[in-house]
């Protein structure tokens, strides 16, 4: 009971590079060799399988490949040219002067300035982290969903078996009302009314039958068992029930240490951070060095010359203002929601405190003194209905009552 309230807000340490590995497919069991599943190992194949977390690892390796790409050099620029040339035919003398046939080589280099390239680095390394963290919560929240479809199992199983133990009571009490009416001491109304509600029960078996069926289908399919949807499988027994030994503000602070959506946005804030800086960086100019090899075809001869030049843009107009106040509001912005997502745990640990504690004043409740009563109850009326002592009322109304004690100690 501990694990399936608390895991929704307390994460675990899941590696993420073992979560970034390709999943590899789960063997091959034969029925025969089929072995109850247990939740621990139904949550390893879902973290192993699970198609929509097998997607979310391709974030990492994206942010992975940016990181490479915000590491690169501008590349240089080459440049070759002919100028000049006689492709006309007019031919080249001193009384036209025209020519001579020019040909030249360039190359260009752009040096960025204001350290963009250490600038981009840092963003997409933290770009990374946030990645790798929201991969873990997200694995976190895949286990949370296979640990409540895991119980919603259980659940269903105990109800399935709650419905065919009142089935194969009322069969019994069919037998005995037609022994009853039989030897004249009922009504043979009262056995139509007994069959109603063992009819009643029968469906009560179907619904129940279907809802542990849908229940298995919704923990296969988490389990990334999407073509093996149909397939029976069978749970182990029920879930432990650990005493919380934490106080409140123990539990906050492991969720504010641990919690990988909380994380995650603590490293988003220094992303923000390394945004503004790349910003302010991208509003400083990048500067244009270059050489030139020029050779010349004249009438009198060769000539071979070189050329040298720089270039720079003059931030007269556009100093990049509009990046830089959009990246500082948007680390307002994710500070903003850092705060509110640890308003948001405070208040899920809180509510999940209380419910626990209900929870578990309820089920010593019913362990101690609801269930025995209410079977007490239940063997007093149906001895009684056969004796004729009680009326099929009674006997239904104590059905009633054990089988909502039962679900909801369920």
């Amino acid at each position: 009971m501990l694990r399936m309230i608390f895991i929704g807000v307390l994460a675990l340490g899941l590696p993420c590079t073992a979560m970034a590995q390709p999943p590899t497919p789960a063997p091959q069991v034969t029925p025969q060799q089929q072995m109850p599943l247990s939740l621990d190992e139904a949550v390893a194949e879902a973290l192993q399988s699970n198609l929509d977390l097998l997607a979310k690892r391709f974030n990492v390796s994206i942010a992975q490949a940016r990181k490479i790409t915000a590491g690169m050099h501008p590349n240089p620029s080459l440049s070759l040219g002919s100028d000049h040339l006689d492709f006309l035919g007019t031919g080249y003398d001193a009384t036209n002067a025209a020519g001579p046939p020019e040909y030249s080589g360039r190359f260009d280099f752009v040096f960025e300035g204001g350290g963009k390239r250490a600038r981009r680095l840092e963003v997409a390394e933290l770009a990374l982290q946030v990645s790798e963290f929201e991969l873990r919560d997200a694995a976190r929240q895949l286990i949370l969903d296979v640990d409540n479809a895991y119980v919603e199992a259980l659940l269903a199983r105990g109800n399935l078996s709650v419905a065919q133990q009142n089935r194969s009571a009322f069969s019994r009490i069919v037998r005995i009302s037609k022994e009853r009416v039989r030897a004249g001491d009922l009504a043979r109304v009262e056995l139509m009314r007994t069959q109603l509600a063992e009819l009643q029960y029968d469906n009560s078996v179907i619904l129940s039958e279907a809802h542990l069926r849908t229940a298995k289908q919704k923990l296969l399919l988490l389990m990334g068992r999407g073509r093996a949807i149909q397939e029976d499988i069978e749970l182990e027994g029920s879930l432990a029930r650990p005493p919380v030994n934490l106080a409140l503000p123990e539990l906050e602070g492991i969720a504010l240490a641990q919690r990988p959506d909380y994380l995650a946005l603590i490293r988003d804030q220094s992303r923000s951070e390394a945004s503004i800086r790349l910003q302010e960086a991208n509003g400083k100019p990048d500067y244009t060095a270059g050489f030139e090899y020029r050779r010349q075809q004249g009438l009198a001869g060769r000539g071979n010359s070189l050329g040298f030049f720089f270039s720079m843009p003059i931030a007269v107009f556009d100093t990049n203002e509009g990046e830089i106040l959009k990246a500082r509001h948007e680390y307002d912005q994710v500070v903003a929601r850092a705060k509110a997502l640890e308003a948001q745990i405070f208040q899920e640990l809180a509510s999940a405190t209380l419910q626990l504690q209900a929870a578990e004043r309820t089920v010593r409740q019913i362990e101690t003194h609801m269930l025995t009563q209410a079977r007490q109850v239940l063997d007093t009326m149906e001895y009684s209905y056969r004796g004729g002592y009680a009326t099929l009322v009674e006997l239904l109304d104590a059905q009633r009552s054990y089988n909502d004690i039962m679900v909801s100690y369920n």
